[in-house]
């Protein structure tokens, strides 16, 4: 689906509150109020540190995610990422192991939940489950913001709650009934078993790379409100671990599957201890939240991709996939009815860790392939050797964990290349970025994958220092003839785009079809073409095309000969990609409101530029000795005081566009472009007063 198409859109409505809580919820819930029983029959003691080493080494996955959300905040999450990086094939394997770990993650937290209920009420733990997860299920399709805003009061209570357990548990762990010696019970062998085991805990990170196209600012948000928590996940697991293991006798431990509530009855007053539980029932509620608020987004995107039925694209009118979210629940409800809690967890583990290692290597394919338009808003440090260590540790945490994890998840592998050969192969064209790789396969490789993540970086938003007004106020607006082509349409832009950087016009065209990244906003009103190309220049400039009679936009443009009555010429800085793309995005947002003018009605080039500032104007006034503007002649952009609010922004002069940096001096004959709310510009009377303060 076109993600210019307002009905398949997903609301950008979730903050860093949103992302660290839907993070951290769907982490802390069965691995510390479920799990440390299950690990201590593994490891011992020694699963304290399992906790502390699993935390550290979901650090190189956690920043691979980030780097990949930032380039591409589409839903869909690590399906979306290996779908691109690696083709069809494995995002296919990648889109249906995600989704079931998740499933079966989330299971695996309603056992927890059934355990901790049950010692408040007596109701059977299988039927009262599969009714939460109709009750999470009708909550998540209300919508995403709804869902989520209730995520941060569950988390909050439960980090409050965890953080009273370890400030009173740490005190008196020395005195307790339990042992934490022999520390190595069973031997490093243990150890490894334990952090494999126990790694699904940590795999709530990519929960939110699943709902990066609803996350506001992804940039910023995503590698922060991730950093924050597995920060806070890791500490909060590994003291309150240490608590549990130094107060509850490891024959008792072993048997138990609500061990904080053990350790909580040892060191807390009665009514403190219903507050345990009260926040392990929170825990767990926030982790079934979570997972089905992000596995609901995976069926989405495969089915952008054609990988699965279209049924699973559509949006209700809360803009939330009702499909997807009512498969994960039924699956989920299917997986608590069928299956023992450790097989659960020992399958999610292995999914998880499959997931995370081939996330690591969609990075390194990614960074190597070239493509212009990959410019993260975050980049991992210590590439390639962070995503290296991060697959090598995968693989060897998978092994530890047995055979018949390795088996399932073959099964499953299998399985889901069996789906796309069947199904999916005959309806997704693409190759994957592994292909721009290797040189030797260029025949093969997607050079609309360069186009498709130049869209994906429109999500990210503008940010201050891209000076979108200013880029606007220095374009060029150009007009061709009726029954022009867009050779013709890219002649007339390269050539003022060459004179601007100093490059042959035919270089610039060059350039414009080699990059591929074009996207059509189509519009009942005015339907417009955004070509962007990357050049080494110091700036980005524009040109606006504009045609009344309509280009056609071919394929080896990008386009499927769509009629457009305006094109924008984008050119932009190569070592700000990135920058450039938001510029584009940002563009393309104020082209389809109902109030904007058209392209092709207005009369003159102020009110084009005009039609794409929200809430903004422009004029541009001619310096002449005649007119009241001559008292500016020889006074610099610095000297001038304009109005709060107004901006000065570029200078033309002899058929070149200048900035309006302080040290310009103006001459006659310039015209000075200026930026300032609607309707508070100065007439070009006012015009000298304004900008000087004398009469």
């Amino acid at each position: 689906m076109d993600p210019a198409n307002a009905d398949g859109v997903l609301r950008r409505s979730l903050s860093l509150g949103h992302v660290f809580s839907l993070s951290t919820g769907a982490m802390i819930s069965s691995g510390l109020f479920l799990l440390p029983g299950l690990a201590s029959t593994k490891g011992g003691p020694s699963m304290i540190l399992a906790y502390f080493i699993a935390g550290l080494l979901a650090i190189p996955a956690m920043l691979s995610v980030a780097e990949l959300s930032t380039a591409m905040p589409r839903s869909g999450g690590a399906y979306y990422f290996l779908e691109r990086a690696l083709g069809p094939a494995v995002g296919t394997v990648a889109g249906a192991g995600t989704w079931l770990s998740l499933v079966l993650k989330d299971a695996f937290a309603l056992v927890g939940m059934s355990a901790y209920l049950n010692l408040i009420v007596d109701i059977p733990a299988k039927p009262l489950a599969v009714g939460l997860i109709v009750f999470f299920t009708l909550l998540n399709i209300f919508g995403s913001k709804t869902s989520a805003g209730v995520q941060i009061v569950l988390v909050g209570f439960v980090i409050v709650v965890m953080t009273m357990f370890v400030g009173a548990g740490l005190p008196q762990a020395s005195g307790g009934d339990g042992s934490l010696t022999p520390f190595f019970e069973k031997g490093a062998s243990g150890v490894a078993a334990v952090v494999g085991l126990i790694f699904v805990s940590y795999g709530g990170l990519t929960k939110v790379a699943s709902v990066a196209e609803e996350i506001d600012d992804p940039s910023r948000t995503i590698p922060l409100g991730m950093m924050l928590s597995l920060g806070v996940s890791t500490l909060i697991y590994t003291l309150a671990v240490f608590v549990v293991v130094a107060v509850v006798p490891s024959d008792i431990l072993q048997e138990d599957l609500a061990p904080i509530h053990s350790a909580a009855e040892a060191i807390l007053p009665g009514p403190l201890v219903t507050v345990v539980v009260l926040a392990a029932l929170a825990a767990f509620s926030s982790a079934v939240n979570a997972g089905i608020l992000a596995a609901a987004r995976y069926p989405l995107a495969m089915a952008r991709d054609g990988l699965v039925s279209p049924i699973f694209e559509r949006l209700t009118s809360r803009k939330t996939p009702a499909a997807g979210i009512i498969a994960t629940g039924a699956a989920m409800a299917l997986v608590v009815v069928a299956f023992d809690v450790a097989a659960i967890a020992k399958l999610a583990s292995a999914f998880v860790l499959l997931t995370l290692g081939l996330v690591n290597l969609a990075v390194i394919v990614l960074r190597s392939s070239h493509i212009t338009s990959y410019a993260p808003g975050f980049r991992a440090p210590l590439f390639p050797f962070l995503q290296i260590a991060g697959i090598v540790l995968t693989v060897y945490l998978i092994v530890a964990l047995g055979a018949l994890p390795i088996m399932l998840v073959s099964a499953s592998v299998v399985i889901a290349l069996g789906w796309y050969w069947f199904y999916g192969r005959s309806r997704s064209s693409r190759t994957g970025a592994i292909f721009h790789v290797f040189e030797r396969w260029g025949q093969s490789a997607d050079h609309s994958l360069d186009r498709e993540i130049s869209v994906a970086m429109q999500s990210h938003g503008i940010r201050s220092e891209d000076e979108y007004p200013g880029l606007i106020a220095r374009a060029a607006v150009v007009s061709i003839s009726d029954g022009a082509t867009i050779d013709d349409a890219a002649h007339r832009a390269s050539e003022v785009l060459g004179r601007r950087m100093g490059v042959t016009p035919s270089a610039v065209t060059e350039k414009f079809l080699a990059t591929g990244s074009l996207w059509i906003q189509p519009s009942d009103k005015h339907p417009t073409a955004t070509p962007v190309a990357f050049f080494d220049v110091d700036d980005e400039h524009l040109v606006i095309v504009r045609a009344v009679s309509g280009i056609r936009i071919p394929d080896r443009w990008g386009g499927r000969n769509e009629m457009v009555n305006a094109l924008f010429f984008l050119a932009g800085r190569a070592d700000e990609p990135g920058r450039t793309l938001r510029l584009a995005g940002e563009l393309a947002a104020y082209l389809h409101t109902d109030s904007g003018l058209s392209m092709v009605d207005a009369s003159f080039e102020s009110e084009v530029k005009s039609a794409l500032l929200p809430e903004l104007s422009i004029e541009q006034y001619a310096l002449m000795e005649e007119l009241p503007t001559g008292g500016l002649i020889g006074m610099r952009i610095g000297d001038l005081s304009p109005p709060d609010g107004i901006d000065l922004e570029a200078v033309r002069r002899d058929g070149s566009v200048l900035r309006a940096h302080d040290g310009l001096v103006l001459h006659a004959d310039d015209q000075l472009t200026i930026i300032g709310p609607s309707g508070g510009l100065p007439s070009l009377l006012d015009l000298t007063t304004a900008l000087t303060g004398e009469p």
